[in-house]
């Protein structure tokens, strides 16, 4: 391995938000120009309806075990200095757990795109992280809280987010010059998080 330090995004999709989609494409284009390496982690909960008929506590255990068994493999001999992991709608579900946890990355900076907030899990998560977060929802989003929002915002390592009238897909319904817009304040806001914290 060269002296150059060697970072890591892990990225999550969500349910039905495969990580072709813009953000994450936008996403993984300005992690690759900033020299970051870029894991995409899809799955296909959405179509097996075996996971559809558990109870919420095991489709979580199951997506997790799944995650993290990607993430060792891909990862088994390789060193990185620092990882960040992103995540989207229901992939802030692993996320929360392995933020819990702390099984693959102790570090990790986060980045919790519509993170479900209905979830207790992932938003307490968020409320009580020790390390460096952003949060990006719409206040459109049925996952959108206002009290809930107000409460992370008092964790100063939190990086609070709300993209006026966006629903959960970061988009404003009926307004395409406004959900371009929307994007690119997202985007802008992950780079600048990503910039700002990388070793």
């Amino acid at each position: 391995m060269n002296n150059q330090v060697k970072t890591f995004v892990s990225c999550f999709q969500g349910l039905d938000i495969s990580t072709d989609r813009p953000i994450f494409y936008y996403a993984t284009s300005m992690c690759l120009n900033n020299h970051v390496d870029v894991l995409h982690i899809n799955y296909t909960f959405a179509k097996n309806e075996h996971f559809k008929k558990l109870e919420e506590a095991e489709q979580k255990q199951w997506m997790y075990k799944d995650v993290k068994a990607v993430i060792e493999e891909v990862l088994r001999n390789t060193h990185y200095e620092q990882s960040f992991l992103l995540s989207k709608s229901i992939g802030t579900v692993p996320m929360a757990m392995e933020w819990t946890q702390k099984n693959l990355f102790p570090n990790a900076l986060g980045i919790w795109l519509t993170p479900l907030l209905k979830v207790d899990t992932v938003y307490q998560a968020i409320m009580k992280t020790e390390r460096p977060s952003l949060c990006v929802i719409g206040d459109d989003d049925h996952h959108y809280f206002e009290e809930k929002i107000a409460s992370l915002k008092n964790n100063g390592l939190v990086n609070t987010v709300v993209i006026p009238k966006a629903d959960h897909s970061l988009e404003i319904q009926g307004d395409i010059t406004a959900t371009i817009n929307a994007a690119n304040v997202v985007i802008d806001c992950i780079q600048e998080f990503i910039i700002r914290n990388k070793i």
